[in-house]
C-alpha cells in the first residue's frame, strides 16, 4: 500500500499557455459539466507553490472522463496572469450526477501569486463504472493529528485493481470548499468478495468541518462516506451580522449594477460581549461569498463566483463595518452570503442576511 499526501499527488498535464488574455470568469457551460466554483480554495504549500483545490460536477446522466481545467494565477493588481496550467480530476471517471475533486499546482514557487481563477476546457464521455466497492471509516484518533481507519470491500464478480482511496476535508462554507486532499493507492488488487483495511494519519486543520472518503478502481467505484467532525461547541455566538449593502466608492448604496463595475460589499457587524469588555480582544475574519444562479436543462444551479476576506479585531463590544470590493462579472442574478469567523475558522456569528442582486 502506498500513501500519497497532497503535494506529492499533484501529477497532472502541466504546460504553459499564452498570457494574452485578461482575468475573467467562465460562463456557465451548457453541456452539463460544471465547475462548482470559479474562485476555488487555494493556498501556498511548504515550498511556496500555489495549490488550487476544487470540484467538478457532472449534472448529466452519463459518465465523463478526461475533464480538463485551465488554472490562471495572478498577483494582487495585474489583470494578466503570471502563469497558466492545465489539470484534470483526480478520479478517472465522474459518474452521472456525481462530483470529482481536482488539484492544480503552480509551475513556480512565486510569492507574488495571490489570486486564482479556473475555467473548464473540455471532457469526453466514458464507459460506465458500477458502484461495486463498499467503504466504511471512523475517526480512531483526534487531536493535533487525526487518524481515520476504515475498510474497503470489493463486491464485484472480478478483482479490483489500480484502486485509490481519496480523503477530502471540507470547511463550513456553503457549498463546502475542499481544503485538503490525501490519497492512498493500493499496490495489490482486491479479490472479489474481499476487503482491505486502510488508515490515514493527517495533521488536523481546525477549519475542517468534516470529511468525505471514497474509492475508485479500474472498473468500479464506491459509495461516498461523509463524516461530520464534532468538536467542543462555542459557548456563545459573539457577533451579529446585519445590514448587508452594495455601495459605490463614496459609500452610496447602488441600485443599478452594470457588468465590469467595481462594487463594495459592506456589512454591519456587532460584537456582543458582556464580560471584561475593557480588556477583551477578538480578532475576526469577515468573508463575502458571491454566487450566481443559472438555469440549465430545466434545473436551477448555483456557481461560486467570488470569495473575499477582510481581517479585523474587536477591542471591546462595538460595531464595525468591514468592506470588500469586487469587480462584477457577467450579467445575471446573483446573491451574497456573509460570514464572520475567528482566525481558526470557528464561527463567531450565524450566516448573515442573504442579499440578492442583478448585474445588467
Amino acid at each position: 500500500m502506498k500513501k500519497i499526501i497532497l503535494a506529492a499527488s499533484i501529477v497532472f498535464l502541466l504546460f504553459p499557455f499564452s498570457f494574452g488574455f485578461s482575468q475573467s470568469y467562465d460562463k456557465p457551460p451548457t453541456l452539463g459539466i460544471i465547475l462548482t466554483s470559479f474562485s476555488p480554495y487555494h493556498f501556498k504549500d511548504e515550498n511556496g507553490y500555489t495549490v488550487i483545490i476544487g470540484e467538478v460536477e457532472n449534472t448529466k446522466n452519463f459518465p465523463v472522463t478526461a475533464v480538463k481545467i485551465l488554472a490562471l494565477f495572478y498577483d494582487e493588481s495585474s489583470k494578466q496572469p503570471l502563469e497558466a496550467q492545465i489539470g484534470t480530476t483526480i478520479v478517472d471517471v465522474i459518474p452521472p450526477l456525481g462530483k470529482a475533486p481536482y488539484m492544480i499546482k503552480s509551475r513556480n514557487p512565486d510569492a507574488s501569486i495571490t489570486n486564482v481563477s479556473v475555467k473548464l476546457q473540455g471532457f469526453n464521455s466514458a464507459p460506465p463504472k458500477n458502484e461495486e466497492l463498499g467503504i466504511e471509516s471512523e475517526i480512531s484518533e483526534f487531536g493535533e493529528q487525526i487518524k481515520i481507519a476504515g475498510s474497503l470491500t470489493n463486491n464485484a464478480s472480478k478483482e479490483a485493481s489500480q484502486t485509490k482511496i481519496l480523503l477530502l476535508f471540507y470547511d463550513a462554507f456553503q457549498p463546502p470548499r475542499i481544503i485538503w486532499i490525501s490519497i492512498i493507492e493500493l499496490e495489490e488488487a482486491i479479490e472479489s468478495d474481499s476487503s482491505v483495511d486502510f488508515e490515514f494519519n493527517e495533521k488536523f486543520d481546525p477549519r475542517s468541518l468534516g470529511y468525505k472518503i471514497f474509492a475508485e478502481s479500474d472498473n468500479s467505484y464506491s459509495n461516498i462516506h461523509n463524516v461530520e467532525i464534532t468538536r467542543p461547541d462555542v459557548l456563545t455566538k459573539l457577533v451579529t451580522i446585519s445590514d448587508v449593502s452594495i455601495n459605490d466608492d463614496e459609500g452610496n448604496k447602488l441600485l443599478d449594477i452594470s457588468k465590469g463595475s467595481t462594487i463594495n460589499i459592506q456589512s454591519q457587524i456587532w460584537l456582543q460581549y458582556a464580560t471584561d469588555q475593557e480588556t477583551f480582544e477578538q480578532p475576526y475574519v469577515y468573508y463575502v461569498q458571491i454566487k450566481k444562479s443559472v438555469e440549465m436543462d430545466g434545473k436551477k444551479l448555483t456557481f461560486v463566483e467570488f470569495v473575499g476576506t477582510y481581517e479585523g479585531t474587536f477591542q471591546a463590544a462595538s460595531t464595525q463595518f468591514p468592506t470588500i470590493p469586487w469587480t462584477t462579472s457577467e450579467p445575471g442574478f446573483y446573491y451574497i452570503e456573509t460570514f464572520v469567523w475567528d482566525p481558526n475558522t470557528i464561527p463567531l456569528a450565524s450566516l448573515g442576511p442573504i442579499m440578492p442582486f442583478v448585474i445588467i
